[in-house]
């Protein structure tokens, strides 16, 4: 039975990544029939052909309708906190992988689309050549390929193996990149004081709550002093996010939403995170329509309590440039 399941999926992922395989199939299929029937061949040949012809062409219309359905419709089996099986699932061919942690297959267009938040990392959380940075939530490196080459080291921590073999792929051959695979919702794989900046894009959206105050609370303890962190999600009070979310509840409404639907977040909540872990200079940034904070942590090293200077501006919109 496990055999067969692999296979199974082994077989949905070539379909996934290479969509012309069953067209080209059922083609080849229904030139060798029309050739037994031309050349009068042997019945078992055309037989055979014939045979083949159907199934090719019931598995090319079944792919076609099944890569047309959203995602999330194989996974509502998975509970919402079933992140390395949800991801895992989702990353299930690199294709897969590139368009479920931006919407590109393409590798080109997959590295445009790295640009903006690389542009925001560089400036706000001051990344600089002598910095160890840590990623959480790396997916494929899609921030990684392009910020490594900029720091002293960079390290990929996600919990998916599949994203982090797609990631080892994508960045073989560059020599300050480390990945790790968390086994659980913290950071427990990484040690204290390890890095000058740890930032989270395009990642606390699909988390619970919970789970985000644990990874900024663990941000606090692998950063040294004087380190930075870096919070991104889309700004649940902005026009802009509004309306994404008033469009994903009518799209929604009846039925279930996948498991890694993302959940848009305030300034109030990034900001008492970080007050509650130790953080000091808090910082907010509109950048529409993402939310970003940062925060330094201080010579204090006081986890879990510790009030910083917290500077929240009203709501000014940062131009993106």
């Amino acid at each position: 039975m496990r055999l067969g399941s692999k296979l199974r999926s082994h077989i949905a992922s070539l379909l996934r990544e290479y969509r012309w395989l069953a067209g080209a199939a059922t083609t080849a299929s229904g030139l060798a029939l029309a050739m037994a029937i031309e050349f009068q061949g042997q019945p078992f040949t055309a037989l055979a052909a014939a045979a083949c012809l159907v199934v090719t062409a019931f598995t090319w219309g079944y792919s076609t309708r099944a890569f047309r359905m959203p995602p999330w419709r194989a996974l509502t089996h998975l509970q919402r906190r079933q992140y390395a099986e949800t991801w895992d699932a989702l990353a299930s061919s690199p294709g897969a992988a590139r368009a479920a942690v931006s919407g590109k297959q393409d590798e080109d267009e997959l590295r445009i689309s790295a640009a903006e938040p690389v542009r925001n990392l560089l400036e706000l959380a001051s990344i600089g050549a002598e910095d160890e940075v840590l990623e959480i939530g790396c997916g494929v490196g899609r921030i990684g390929r392009e910020l490594a080459p900029r720091c002293r080291s960079w390290t990929g921590a996600d919990i998916s193996a599949n994203m982090l073999a797609c990631a080892s792929d994508r960045l073989r051959g560059i020599g300050n990149v480390r990945l790790r695979q968390l086994l659980g919702r913290g950071l427990s794989e990484l040690g204290d004081n390890s890095f000058d900046v740890v930032y989270c894009v395009n990642m606390l959206a699909h988390l619970d709550e919970v789970d985000r105050w644990r990874y900024v609370q663990e941000a606090f303890r692998v950063l040294r002093s004087g380190g930075r962190i870096f919070l991104d999600n889309i700004d649940f009070e902005s026009d802009e996010g509004w309306a994404a979310f008033a469009n994903g509840v009518r799209h929604n409404q009846d039925c279930e939403p996948p498991p890694y639907t993302p959940r848009f977040s305030t300034a109030a909540e990034f900001v008492l995170y970080a007050t509650r872990a130790g953080f000091g200079q808090i910082l907010v940034h509109r950048r529409l329509p993402l939310l970003i904070v940062t925060a330094v942590k201080s010579g204090r090293d006081q986890q879990g309590g510790g009030i910083g200077s917290t500077q929240v501006p009203p709501r000014k919109v940062y131009p993106s440039g």
